[in-house]
C-alpha cells in the first residue's frame, strides 16, 4: 500500500512543482533548448486533451465535463487497485503512478481549465505532442501495468503446465 500511495503522490506532487516552477519562470509560449535540435522546454497551455484535441470547443462545458471524467477515471484506477491488491512492486508502482497522473492534471483542470505542458522532443521541425511530467507519469505506469500483466499471464501458463 505504501508503494502506491507513495508513487500517486510522488507523481501528483511533482508535477504540480514542476509546472509551479515553469510559470513562474517562463511566459506564454516560452522556450529554451536543453539539447538542440532534440530536447527543449516550452511552455504552453493546453485546453483540449491528449494532443489538444477538443481546445476549440467552448471552455466552461469542456473544463468541467474533462473534470468528471478525470474524477471518475481517478476513483476507478484507486477502486481496481483496491479490489485487486498484489504483494507486487511493478502492480503497485504502476497504479500509483497511473493516479498520481491523473490527479496532477485534474488539479490543473479544476484550477485553471488548462494543463500547463512543457516538454517537447522531436527532431529539427518534426516534433511530438508538448507533455508534462503527469503524462510521463501515466505513460510509464501503463507500460509497467502492461509488463505486470504480461509476466502474471506467463506465470499462470507456467503454473498450469501450459507453454
Amino acid at each position: 500500500m505504501r508503494i502506491f500511495i507513495t508513487a500517486a503522490a510522488l507523481a501528483a506532487g511533482l508535477d504540480q512543482l514542476v509546472k509551479f516552477m515553469i510559470k513562474s519562470h517562463m511566459k506564454l509560449y516560452d522556450l529554451f533548448w536543453v539539447i538542440r535540435d532534440f530536447f527543449k522546454i516550452t511552455y504552453i497551455e493546453n485546453t483540449g486533451v491528449a494532443f489538444g484535441m477538443l481546445g476549440g470547443m467552448p471552455q466552461p462545458a469542456v473544463r468541467w465535463i474533462l473534470v468528471a471524467v478525470i474524477s471518475m477515471a481517478s476513483i476507478g484506477i484507486a477502486a481496481y487497485w483496491a479490489l485487486n491488491r498484489k504483494q507486487s512492486l511493478i502492480y503497485n508502482l504502476s497504479c500509483g503512478l497511473i493516479l498520481g497522473g491523473a490527479i496532477g492534471n485534474l488539479i490543473d483542470r479544476i484550477r485553471t481549465g488548462r494543463i500547463t505542458d512543457f516538454l517537447e522532443f522531436g527532431y529539427k521541425n518534426i516534433t511530438f505532442p508538448v507533455f508534462n511530467v503527469a503524462d510521463s507519469a501515466v505513460t510509464v505506469g501503463v507500460a509497467l501495468f502492461i509488463i505486470f500483466v504480461l509476466n502474471e499471464g506467463k506465470k499462470e501458463n507456467n503454473a498450469s503446465g501450459t507453454v
